[in-house]
């Protein structure tokens, strides 16, 4: 996956209406996640990638902490 904080700029600050998830082996991508936004866009996630069991606890600083163990090239967009 490659970082675009272009595109993670246009995503912040909007509001969640809903998730819509898919796993299959029919045609497109094994698996597709959707973030529907409140003013009717969204964006799909697809590929290998799992959800997490439970919400976390933190804010940007938890998570950029949390990420930076990891190393490779993090972008964090407020």
């Amino acid at each position: 996956m490659s970082l675009k904080p272009e595109l993670l700029k246009q995503i912040v600050g909007k509001t969640i209406a809903g998730i819509a998830t898919r796993e299959g082996a029919g045609a497109g991508p094994r698996y597709q996640h959707f973030m529907i936004f409140t003013d009717n866009t969204y964006l799909e996630f697809y590929g290998d990638m799992d959800w997490s069991t439970h919400l976390e606890t933190g804010n940007v600083e938890t998570i950029k902490q949390y990420l930076a163990r990891f190393g490779g090239n993090v972008v964090v967009v407020t």
